[in-house]
């Protein structure tokens, strides 16, 4: 039974842990313009379209703001969106984080330099971001 409660608690203060606590690297912080790709054969029969969208990542210490300008015959989408939500790095991971603390999409980061982050999104969806 002692070994259930101590389970419980470790799972409840796991669950508390706010997302403040988790890294988001300074050098992230700033805005940074976007380029999403997705290359043609991944999706065969599809024609008249574009396979790319500019955007932007606005990253501050508390918050991510990404802002996608879709087109019509985007591939990615037909209007502009822009989303707030919170966000972290763990190891090669980027995660933005929807209310309330729930994990929304995960990047993989592929590489980064000062001015230069590359991160892919499931399998064939990739994401230059550029200061």
């Amino acid at each position: 039974m002692r070994k259930v409660l101590s389970f419980l608690l470790i799972l409840f203060i796991a669950s508390c842990t706010s997302n403040s606590e988790k890294p988001r690297p300074a050098d992230w912080q700033g805005n940074w313009k976007a380029l999403w790709k997705t290359p043609p054969e991944s999706y065969p029969g599809i024609e008249n379209v574009e396979f790319t969208m500019t955007g932007s990542f606005n990253f501050t210490e508390d918050s991510l703001t990404v802002q996608a300008n879709g087109f019509d015959g985007c591939i990615f989408h037909s209007d502009t969106l822009r989303h707030t939500q919170s966000w972290y790095v763990q190891n090669d991971t980027l995660f933005l984080v929807n209310d309330p603390e729930l994990t929304g999409m995960t990047y993989q980061i592929k590489s980064k330099t000062s001015d230069k982050i590359e991160l892919q999104l499931i399998d064939d969806i990739f994401v230059t971001l550029t200061k």
